[in-house]
C-alpha cells in the first residue's frame, strides 16, 4: 500500500525508562497517581494544592516544563472534577496545551462533543448508537437510560452517567502484579491429552481477557502439570515481546504443552502463569493483522461482560461442557486456584 513506507523497530526498555521519568516527575506533586499506561496517567491534587500555593494549571504548567526538559517530549494535560472530564479534556490542546474544565460547566463541555470521544465508545457501540440517531454526547445523555440499558447491558448505564459528566472512579494507584495465573484439579484424574489442552485453552481464556480489562500485558509465559504421583513439570518461555492476545498467549501454551512429558499416569492439576507484566501501551498500525485482531477480541470481550463469559465460546470450550457444569460466568472448575 505504502512502498516507499520506513518501519521502525520500537525500543519498550527505553519507553519504560521514559515512563519512570515522567512518574518521578508527578510524585513531586501528588502521591496519589494512577498510571493508565506507560505515557497516560491520572493525577489526584485533592489536598496537595495548599502545600504548593498553586493552582491545577500552574501545576500542570510546571510539569509540561520538567518533562520536555528532562525527556524533550511534549505532553497535553485535561483538568476536571472528575476522570472523564480530565482525559477528554487532555485531547483538546494537543501536542502541548492545558485544558481546564471548571466545576458546574462538565455538561457544556461534553455535550457538543461527538460520542466517540467518550471513553468506552468504540466503533462498533458508535456504529450502534449511530443508528439509534445518536452522534454527539448531548444526544446520548439525553436518551432514556433503560434503552440504553436495553441496547448495551451494563455499559449503557456507563455510557449515560459518563455523557452526563458523572464519573465516581477514584484516582486509585495501581501496582503492577508480578503474575497473573489460573489454575485448576480435576475431579478424577485424566488421561485425556485433547482435555488437557482444552482446559489449558479455557484458561488461557480468562487470563487473556483479565490482562486487557486491566490493560496489562505479560511475555513469559508458564505451563504447570502435575500428574497422579504428585510429580510436576513446568515449562516457561518467553514471547518475543508482551501481549495481550489470547491468540498468542495459546500458540505459546501449545509449544510448551507439546514439550511437556506425557507420561503414562493419568493428569490431576495443569495451570497457567503468565508474568513479565507491563502497562499496555500498544499502538497499532493501520490494517495490521495486529489491529484486526484487537478489534476482534474487543468484541468478544464486551460480548462477555454484557451477557456472560459463556455468550460466546471457542470450539474445544464447548466441549468442556461434557465434564464441566457451565454457568453464565463460566465453567465451575474443580479446586480452582488464581492470582489476580
Amino acid at each position: 500500500l505504502v512502498p516507499d513506507a520506513v518501519f521502525l523497530k520500537g525500543n519498550f526498555e527505553h519507553y519504560k525508562a521514559v515512563s519512570r521519568v515522567f512518574q518521578d516527575i508527578y510524585y513531586q506533586f501528588t502521591p496519589v497517581i494512577e498510571m493508565t499506561s506507560l505515557d497516560d496517567a491520572y493525577l489526584d491534587l485533592t489536598g496537595t494544592l495548599k502545600v504548593h500555593k498553586k493552582t491545577p494549571a500552574e501545576i500542570a504548567r510546571i510539569i509540561q516544563l520538567r518533562i520536555y526538559a528532562a525527556v524533550g517530549i511534549t505532553m497535553s494535560c485535561g483538568i476536571g472534577t472528575n476522570k472523564v472530564i480530565a482525559r477528554i479534556a487532555s485531547g483538546r490542546n494537543k501536542p502541548a496545551g492545558i485544558t481546564t474544565v471548571p466545576p458546574g460547566t462538565e455538561v457544556a463541555f461534553l455535550h457538543p462533543l461527538p460520542i466517540e470521544e467518550l471513553p468506552g465508545i468504540g466503533p462498533m457501540a458508535k456504529q450502534r448508537l449511530n443508528d439509534l440517531g445518536v452522534f454527539t454526547i448531548g444526544q446520548l445523555a439525553a436518551m432514556p437510560k433503560t434503552v440504553l440499558l436495553q441496547r448495551f447491558g451494563a455499559n449503557g448505564t456507563k455510557f449515560w452517567q459518563l455523557a452526563n459528566g458523572i464519573d465516581l472512579r477514584e484516582v486509585k494507584q495501581r501496582i503492577l502484579p508480578k503474575q497473573i495465573s489460573r489454575e485448576t484439579g480435576f475431579e478424577e484424574d485424566v488421561s485425556d491429552r485433547d482435555l488437557v489442552y482444552e482446559v489449558l485453552h479455557y484458561l488461557t481464556e480468562r487470563i487473556g481477557k483479565k490482562l486487557r480489562e486491566d490493560a496489562l500485558t505479560g511475555q513469559t509465559v508458564s505451563v504447570k502439570v502435575e500428574y497422579s504421583d504428585h510429580k510436576r513439570y513446568i515449562k516457561a518461555r518467553s514471547l518475543p515481546e508482551a501481549t495481550d492476545s489470547t491468540d498468542t498467549l495459546y500458540r505459546m501454551v501449545k509449544i510448551l504443552l507439546d514439550e511437556t512429558p506425557f507420561r503414562r499416569l493419568r493428569v490431576r492439576r495443569v495451570g497457567l502463569v503468565v508474568s513479565k507484566i507491563e502497562w499496555e501501551n500498544w499502538q497499532g498500525e493501520l490494517f495490521s493483522e495486529t489491529t484486526r485482531r484487537q478489534h476482534l477480541e474487543a468484541a468478544i470481550d464486551d460480548i462477555r461482560t454484557r451477557f456472560g463469559f459463556t455468550a460466546i465460546l471457542s470450539a474445544s470450550q464447548i466441549n468442556l461442557q461434557r465434564h464441566y457444569r457451565m454457568e453464565k460466568s463460566g465453567y465451575v472448575l474443580h479446586a480452582p486456584a488464581l492470582t489476580q
